[in-house]
């Protein structure tokens, strides 16, 4: 939503803060290349407008591929690690080091293999293309701390009954954040099939790490899932080497579930602020080629339970003021076949949108200002806009924000609790229908008023109910905003305090 490269395709990526900047390094695949080839650096002030700086490290031109790492900060010295697949059929971690984080020298004599006595490292061992040993994860990683230090990583286990089902998190430890040493798995066997880029972060001596992982690791693994699912997960324990179990609640902090796309909301990662812990999280499609959303707030709700919160810093991306109001003089009635009673849309000033439910479904749309943002031109994206509004829904099932000459639709279904998100169509016999793409369970309550926070730029949306984290998707291909709209099902209600911001 935020960034993406020019030409090449970025992926697992990670953030460090130094000298009053923020360095996002990710791994790339460059045009012309297959596989991931290097790793390359954006640069920012503020987490949410960036500068392509560009390549930092190639991978050893034997590797077969690059993966994914982080930078630790020791003394005046940084060390970055990442994997490599050198040998074939092994993935290895390796280091390079930095005295300001843009030139970088190999230190191709230190490798960190699998232990046998923990870990898989035979490829012939285990069910996947080759044993994973890979995204090492370092506790507080940017703290400059003493040893020693503690590492997590994807890895499989050695002793396990089930191959397909080897996959734990490793742990290691090391004085000086070069030369690991391998410790017991962090967690029991079959918790979750893999885990990708842990990261550590730590309230009142709880310990959580979060974790990626995807369908294609271990079928049907999520249990709130009917089909597919992946996203960044998280485990908690009393102690930081585990174990780590399942926390109370949905394990989920972003992803998506019973959708195609399972790395739309994919690895998700934290830096430590001002304000407390950041966390931020690229949108991947089937082409291996992602975008840097939005950061936001990641707190501890209760004891054992993560959740994500807007960042009152994301106010920086509002632009100009686009619109204000919802005078209904604005609108048109979207089409309504033959006699069927449609919804009753109404306006009694320029601040408030009621509507009145007849038994059916209807929607209202206009245009929207178009002025394209210098940045989103330059790199071949459709303007952003953030959308403030505050809806109300009396009885009936529920009402949604519509965008775009598709009509991309996030409803609130308060008759069930839960968010949908589709297309709004033309009906067979009723005025309209949502035909949805994607749904998730949301606390949704008649006569309550509900604040939305809309970000749509290009193919990306995400949304914010009363500033907690909702949702975030990514579609097929880039809305054009050139619409507004609301659609009513079956609902009476209101629609209230209605701002639109091009994205800066």
């Amino acid at each position: 939503m935020l960034y993406k490269p020019h030409e090449d395709r970025l992926w697992d990526c990670w953030i460090v803060p130094y000298r009053n900047r923020y360095h996002l390094f990710y791994i790339r695949i460059t045009p012309g290349t297959e596989r991931w080839n290097g790793i390359s650096m954006a640069v920012s002030t503020d987490l949410l407008h960036w500068e392509e700086y560009g390549p930092i490290l190639e991978k050893h031109p034997d590797a077969a591929w690059l993966g994914t790492g982080m930078v630790q900060r020791i003394g005046d010295e940084f060390i970055m690690n990442y994997s490599e697949e050198l040998i074939p059929g092994h993935q290895q971690i390796r280091f390079a080091r930095s005295q300001d984080l843009y030139t970088w020298e190999r230190i191709d004599d230190v490798v960190l293999r699998p232990d046998p006595a923990y870990y898989l490292d035979a490829p012939e061992d285990c069910v996947e293309e080759l044993p994973r040993w890979d995204s090492l994860g370092i506790v507080g990683a940017l703290q400059d701390a003493a040893p020693p230090y503690t590492g997590f990583l994807t890895a499989h286990a050695a002793e396990r009954k089930l191959k397909a089902k080897a996959g734990v998190l490793g742990v290691v430890t090391s004085m000086d954040g070069i030369h690991w040493e391998a410790l017991p798995p962090g967690t029991a066997e079959d918790l979750f099939p893999n885990y990708e880029v842990p990261e550590h972060l730590s309230f009142d001596d709880r310990h959580y790490v979060m974790f990626s992982t995807v369908t294609q690791h271990g079928w049907r693994y999520d249990d709130r899932a009917l089909a597919r699912s992946g996203g960044t997960y998280y485990v908690v324990s009393e102690q930081l080497h585990g174990p780590y179990r399942l926390p109370p609640g949905d394990p989920m902090l972003v992803g998506s579930r019973d959708h195609a796309n399972v790395v739309m909301a994919y690895v998700g990662r934290v830096i430590p602020h001002a304000s407390g812990y950041l966390f931020y999280h690229f949108w991947g499609n089937d082409h291996i080629d992602g975008r840097v959303g939005l950061p936001k707030r990641i707190v501890e709700r209760e004891p054992w339970v993560l959740k994500l919160e807007y960042w009152e810093g994301c106010e920086s991306v509002k632009g100009a003021l686009a619109s204000s109001g919802i005078a209904l003089s604005s609108y048109r009635v979207l089409r309504q076949p033959g006699r069927l009673p449609s919804v009753i849309w109404q306006s009694e000033d320029d601040r408030t949108l009621s509507f009145v439910n007849q038994g059916s479904t209807g929607g209202i749309e206009r245009e929207l200002p178009h002025t394209p943002s210098p940045t989103a031109s330059s790199l071949d994206w459709s303007d952003g806009r953030v959308i403030e509004c505050a809806v109300t829904v009396q009885e009936g099932a529920g009402v949604g924000i519509f965008v775009g000459e598709r009509r991309f639709c996030l409803f609130l279904n308060v008759r069930h609790s839960r968010l949908e998100l589709g297309d709004v169509k033309h009906g067979w016999g009723v005025a309209n229908v949502l035909e949805l793409a994607a749904h998730k369970p949301w606390p949704l309550a008649y006569d309550t008023t509900f604040q939305l926070r809309l970000f749509v730029r290009n193919e990306c949306i995400e949304l914010f109910i009363n500033d907690a984290y909702a949702i975030s998707y990514r579609l097929d291909q880039p809305l054009t905003l050139s619409h507004l709209g609301f659609y009513a099902e079956d609902a009476s209600g209101s629609i209230t305090d209605l701002n639109i911001w091009e994205m800066a």
